[in-house]
Formats: C-alpha cells, structure tokens, sequence
C-alpha cells in the first residue's frame, strides 16, 4: 500500500471515531442537561405553586370576617374604616393589594386608597374575576393590571350578608418578585425560564425581552386580549431547530440582547393556573464536555497509530526493545518495591489515625461528661436546698406522728403518714431528675419530645432561677415536636446555655428567660434569650471556639465548644446572637423526626 493512500485511510478513520465520539458525547451532554432542566423546573413549579398559592384563602377569610360585613352594612359612612383596615390586613399578609367590588362592578374600598394611583371609584366590572364572583362563584385569574399596569394573580370571592351578595373580596398577588427571586430559589443560574398562558403568550419570564410576547405570533381572541387590556402582544422571534448530533433533542433558537442563542426546553403544565412553565437550559455550558470527548478521541486514535507504527518498528529492533524490556522490567521491580513499602507507611498511617480519631471521640465524651458532672457540681447548692427542705418536713412530720400515735388520733397520725408519702415522692423525683441529667450517654439517637426536654433541662435549674430572682417566659406549642436526638446529650446543651444566662444575670432585677419552640417546614427551633449584658460584638465570632471563654475564672470554654458538637452531630445548628431586645439569644435548630430519618 502507497504511503498517500495509507495516509488518507488513517484520515478518514479518524473523522469517523471524532463524529462517533461527538454524537455520543453530545447524546450524553443533553441527557445530563434534560436531567437538571427536570430539577430545576421542579424547583421553580414548586416555588411560583407557593408564592401565588398561599395567597388563595386570603380573600375568602377576609369576606366571613364579622368585621368586614359589619363596616360593609354601614355604608356609604365606613368607606374610610374599610379602606383602613383592608390596608392593615395588605401589611399583615404581605399581599400586593385587596379591594371590594360593589355589585355594579365600582371599587368601593381599596388597601391602595393612600397611593398616588389607587384603584377606589375604578370600574373592574368587566374583569372576569369579578363576573364569576358576582354569579357567586369563588375565582381566580391572571393579568395585566388596569390601573397599576403590574402583571399580577387575582383572587375573588363572593361576600354574602344574610344569604345575599353585596360586593366581591379581591386579592392580587404581585408576579414580578418570583422573576427577581427565581435564581436563587430555583437554580436557574446558568438557565431561563418563561410561564406562558392558553394562548402561548409569555406572561412571565427571567428575561424582560422575552414578556408579553407570542410563541405562536397569532392574534389573541377578545377574551385573551382582556387580560391585557391595550398591551400589544408582539410574536417573538424564535425558531425551533434540533442538535446536529443529537437529533432526538429539540432546541429553541431565541433573541437574547442583540444575540440569537440556542436552548434545550423542559416544559411542565400548571393546571391549577392555567400556565405551561418552560424552563431554557443553555448547553454551551456543557461544551466544554465535547471538547474532551474530542481530545480523549484524539489522543485514543492517535495511540492507536502510534501502536501499530511501534509495532512495525519491533521488527526490525527486536533486540534492543528486548534489552530496553529487560531494563524496564528492573525499574519495576524497583519502583514495586518502593511502592510496597509506600503502601505499608500508609496502611500505617491510616491505622494510626483511625486509632488517633476513636481517641478523640471518646475524649470527646469524657468531656460532655465531665462538663455535665460540672454542672451537677455548680448545681450542688440547688441540690442540697431541694433535698433538705423535704427532708427537714418529714423529719418533722414523723416526730409529730410519733407522738399522735401515743395519744390514739389514728386519723391525725394517717394524715401526717399520706403528707410524708407525697414528700418522699417528691425527693424520688429531685433524685431522678439529677440522676438522668447525670448518667452517661449511650450516644444513640432516639424519638425526643421538645417541650418534655425543655421542662426537664428547667426543673434541673429552677432553683438556681429562684434564688437569682429569674423569671420564665415560656411560649411551647400544645403539640409537643418530636426530634431524633440523644436526649440526656441535648439536655446537657439546654442546661449548660441556662447555667451561662443565669450566671450572665446575676445581680439583675429584671432577670428573665424567653424560651419559645417555633416550627417552620421540616425544622424545629428552641429560642432561648435571656435579658443579660449580651456578648461583646467582637466575642460572637469566636463564642464556640474551644477554650475561648468570657468569664474571669471557673471557666475552661469547653461547655459552648462542646454544645455545638453535639447539636451538630444530630445534623442541627446551634447560633448565637445579640437580640434586639437585649441580651444574648441562643437558637438550636434541630430536624424534625421524620426528616432526620
């Protein structure tokens, strides 16, 4: 075979291994891109389902409040009380704007009635929503707004006095915070997205270029065109194509600044809101991935040539491959030599620091130990003054039975016998509180009732509160939250933060404790702030630092280290802060049972 004619089989090799490989790496690169386009749409649909949703019994609460029927029955006279107080419940619910519509369509209270532009006197008569609510119908409806000219979601129900419907409760939820929020809320940050309505056009979208414009480029029917009133909804300028070599895979070609780039659409319909949300994920950031599909195709094609030209060169220097083997057969042999005994350092280490970490751990919990028994130890006055009281009452009960038995009062001496009881019951539980508190951990998590804990870490404390004059502020939920924890572990937390603020409010005649239990999601929250001096601004940053400590003496810093350690290994949080109500505010965030399994 000719030398040109080999050279060019070799070309076209290597031209069909590199479509090959790039059709291949580009099938992968859309999948992988498809995949997170899901991810991301998830996200998103999730995210505008909460911002609009949670707005939609707003209205309908509103319209059965007595407040609002009894201003509405004294009409025209409470026109400014109602306007009033539809402002107050706007700032409370953090809605965009809530209205009344009179039956003959006329806004006749409004939350916006103090802005420049206010909707009271407005005729929204010709509003869809305010139709189907007039008919007596709960309704909801996108749009552009008449007077505000603000994309907005309304909300409308009928509001009823003695069977009869006197005017409409609206609510409309402002759009544009879930365009301005969406990158970090739902992940789009090398993506776009656009939420289209029934007929294609694009109501919202990340991208102002790309709103109120046409998919389609057709003209809306007379009812679409309502939404938006005179706003032309222009066609947008967007071909739809498919990848060179992934053909399966549809791309958009849209105007993007004075540029036309290409996305991959992942489309997913809102029923509830009558919208499709198409999130326009960009492969260019995945082209660096065809680039070393390329390259590695290169470089295997390339070493494969290589091997057959080194192959062909064997033969005519056998001899001196075979002494150039038999040296490199003695390298290695070297080089396993010095990687066995590299190996056997490692295996070394490694055991060493295996051996090095069970140490540290069971340090570890030597030192919860010990600041726990610390903490008995601190506690030792309280105790004493616990177990002395009910100790001297039944020292005295059981003189004064003793000598009412002498003189025959059975019934006397019974009631002095059942009072010792109860007495004694009380020291088992003093006993049993400290005896728990003081017992080592099993370092196993288990189910922990939040407000039993809570109680519990007080009633180890309460005397140390008596005698400084602290007072308790307690806000628990009825229904206790349950969280996955080692339970004597996360008390020793509790009391060791009550031990610093009691300590912090010595000599304090306003001494108290705020602890509240708030729920939020798949998170439980334990607030404990007392009304203490606070910590020192440049103390915050270091405040969990082991052996950093504040106090002038009896203090290692070890406790605050230690506690966070502990709230971390059950996969929660333990903050600081200064509150702005004064003194320090503590926040343990912990997972909720079900969320931590």
């Amino acid at each position: 075979m000719s030398k040109p004619r080999r050279w060019l089989l070799l070309l076209c090799g290597y031209l069909l291994a590199v479509i090959l490989a790039a059709s291949a790496a580009q099938h992968w690169n859309y999948r992988q891109l498809t995949v997170k386009a899901q991810h991301q749409s998830d996200n998103l649909a999730a995210f505008i389902r909460y911002e609009i949703g949670r707005y939609a019994d707003l209205p309908k609460q509103i319209a059965s409040s007595e407040l609002l029927q009894s201003l509405l029955s004294q009409l025209p006279d409470s026109t400014e009380q109602l306007n009033q107080y539809l402002f107050q419940l706007q700032r409370s619910a953090d809605v965009a704007d809530l209205y009344l519509v009179n039956p003959a369509g006329i806004v006749l209270a409004t939350s916006n009635v103090n802005e420049r532009v206010h909707y009271l006197g407005r005729d929204f008569g010709f509003r869809p929503y305010v139709q189907q609510a007039l008919a007596g119908q709960d309704a909801q409806y996108y749009a552009l707004g008449h007077t505000s000219e603000r994309r907005g979601y309304y909300y409308s129900v009928p509001v009823r006095i003695e069977g009869k419907i006197l005017a409409v409760m609206v609510a409309k939820v402002d759009l544009e915070p879930i365009e301005q929020h969406q990158q970090q809320i739902a992940g789009l940050a090398d993506s776009h997205f656009m939420v289209t309505g029934q007929s294609d056009e694009v109501f919202l979208s990340d991208v102002p270029q790309w709103r109120l414009t046409s998919l389609t480029g057709q003209a809306l029917t007379s009812a679409e065109q309502q939404r938006y009133i005179t706003q032309a909804i222009k066609p947008l300028q967007y071909a739809v194509g498919s990848a060179l070599l992934a053909p399966s895979y549809p791309l958009w070609h849209l105007p993007l600044g004075d540029k036309t780039l290409s996305f991959l659409p992942y489309q997913r319909t809102l029923a509830e809101f009558g919208w499709t949300l198409t999130v326009l994920a960009s492969p260019a950031a995945h082209r660096a991935a065809l680039w070393s599909a390329l390259l590695l195709v290169t470089l295997l094609y390339s070493s494969a040539v290589l091997a057959v030209w080194v192959r062909r060169e064997r033969k005519k220097r056998h001899q001196q491959l075979l002494q150039h083997n038999q040296q490199l057969e003695q390298r290695v042999i070297a080089r396993t030599k010095d990687l066995a005994e590299t190996n056997r350092q490692l295996i070394r280490q490694i055991e060493r620091r295996e051996q090095t970490e069970t140490e540290l751990a069971q340090t570890e919990q030597h030192l919860v130990q010990a600041a726990k028994l610390a903490t008995i130890g601190a506690l030792s006055a309280s105790l004493n003054h616990e177990l002395n009281q009910p100790l001297t009452a039944l020292q005295s009960y059981a003189q004064t039975t003793e000598k009412l038995l002498d003189k025959g009062y059975l019934d006397d001496a019974k009631t002095n016998i059942q009072a010792m009881r109860q007495l004694m019951q009380r020291l088992s539980v003093i006993v049993a509180q400290f005896k728990d508190f003081s017992r080592k951990s099993s370092g196993k998590s288990q189910l922990v009732q939040v407000n039993k804990l809570i109680l519990d870490a007080l009633g180890i404390v309460r005397h140390q509160c008596q005698q400084q004059g602290v007072k308790l502020r307690l806000q628990l939920p009825e229904q206790s939250p349950v969280v996955l924890a080692d339970g004597i572990q996360l008390e020793q937390v509790l009391v060791n933060i009550l031990t610093n603020g009691v300590q912090a409010m010595t000599g304090q005649a306003d001494a108290a404790f705020h602890i509240a239990v708030k729920t939020q999601a798949q998170q439980v929250s334990i607030h404990i702030r007392d009304q203490g001096p606070g910590i020192e601004p440049h103390h915050l940053e270091r405040i969990f630092e082991a052996f950093f400590t504040t106090k002038q003496r009896d203090g290692l810093g070890l406790g605050l280290s230690i506690s966070q350690r502990i709230v971390q290994s059950f996969g929660g949080q333990l903050e600081v802060r200064n509150s702005p109500q004064g003194g320090a505010e503590f926040i343990i965030v912990l997972l909720t049972a079900t969320t931590g399994c």
